[in-house]
């Protein structure tokens, strides 16, 4: 009887230890972006892309996907998108470096709410465009030099300069900006058809209407057609 009692008490520890196990992986599991992992949806040449673990950057193919801690970047004249689950575009230029950050940790008190996909821009020009609808928090947040940018809804565009300072232009929706350093505490809105340049070392100043460069219209035509068909942009101006 005590060896059968001694297998019974063996096979609940077991059990326990299973629930455990299991109850901690969906904990971890919420706490990561239910966005990833994304798919490389578009590729307009050769991309590269850098799995984390690895130590060396390979050829990206469509359909590749790419999650937490994996890096993505475009050589000359090429372009691609990434989709994430939820269906949100991102998109980046030609000469453009991202990586996909860890999940920065939910607030105390904010339960297991589904963290954001966060970018970090190395280099170039990228372009979000969330899902129209309601969304209880950013489904994406970029991280560009000086900057962290809540993408809430619409199309927005970021453009990383040499000297370190970035632009940031809401196509349409809403992004909400701050200070990427710990000690910022700077914050400004940026509704659409607006847009700030925040300087490497100071706040911002003040929002300005939204420009157009030299070198970057066919980049911005491409992505307000594709806004216009999937994510609630208005019909581009040829």
């Amino acid at each position: 009887m005590k060896y059968e009692g001694g297998i019974i008490i063996l096979r609940v520890c077991r059990g326990a230890a299973v629930l455990a196990a299991l109850l901690m992986g969906a904990v971890s599991a919420a706490a990561q972006p239910a966005e990833l992992p994304a798919t490389v949806v578009t590729l307009t040449g050769k991309a590269e892309l850098f799995k984390k673990g690895d130590t060396k950057w390979g050829t990206a193919e469509l359909r590749d996907e790419v999650r937490e801690g994996d890096g993505v970047r475009t050589s000359p004249a090429v372009r691609t998108t990434l989709r994430t689950g939820g269906g949100h575009s991102i998109r980046l230029a030609a000469l453009t470096q991202v990586f996909v950050l860890a999940p920065a940790g939910a607030p105390a008190g904010a339960g297991t709410d589904p963290q954001p996909v966060r970018l970090r821009l190395d280099r170039g020009w990228l372009w979000v465009a969330v899902t129209p609808g309601i969304h209880a928090q950013a489904p994406i947040e970029v991280i560009a030099g000086p900057a962290r940018v809540a993408v809430r809804e619409g199309g927005v565009g970021f453009r990383l300069n040499r000297d370190g300072s970035v632009i940031v232009r809401t196509y349409h929706g809403l992004a909400v900006v701050r200070g990427s350093s710990p000690g910022a505490t700077w914050e400004l809105r940026l509704p659409e058809l607006q847009e700030v340049l925040v300087p490497a070392s100071v706040p911002p100043a003040e929002n300005r209407k939204i420009t157009k460069e030299e070198g970057e219209g066919l980049w911005v035509l491409w992505n307000e057609e594709q806004d216009y068909v999937a994510y609630g942009g208005k019909a581009p101006v040829r």
